[in-house]
């Protein structure tokens, strides 16, 4: 399993894309330097893009998932997903989650939606 995370500089905000295969654990442990990335750019609206990370999501998964993301919390940064339609659950139990630990989130499919919400 191998996956990469690459960080870019958008109009507005941080992009962290992770590309690739591996667990859903690995992908969030990183949450913890994306959200310093994005104190460091002195940004506070984030896209994480998982496109291009093949997965298997379990309910535990999203909630391990959705408890990490209270980082971007604690910086106040907003945070919009964007994922693979197979990639979410009916209920977003993740989204909720972490919307639970204060985290202003939420999730789409298409990149024009999510830049939408997250410019707002």
């Amino acid at each position: 399993m191998s996956i990469e995370l690459h960080i870019e500089q958008m109009p507005g905000y941080l992009a962290a894309r992770f590309i690739g295969e591996g667990i859903v654990g690995e992908a969030s442990e990183q949450f913890d330097l994306i959200a310093e990335q994005c104190r460091c750019a002195k940004n506070d609206k984030l896209l994480i893009d998982t496109t291009k990370f093949e997965t298997k999501v379990y309910l535990a998964d999203r909630f391990l998932m959705g408890e990490r993301a209270q980082i971007f919390a604690l910086h106040k940064i907003k945070v919009a997903f964007v994922c693979k339609p197979e990639q979410i659950d009916a209920r977003k139990f993740g989204r909720l989650v972490a919307q639970n630990r204060g985290v202003t989130v939420e999730v789409f499919t298409d990149f024009q939606s999510a830049e939408v919400w997250l410019l707002r």
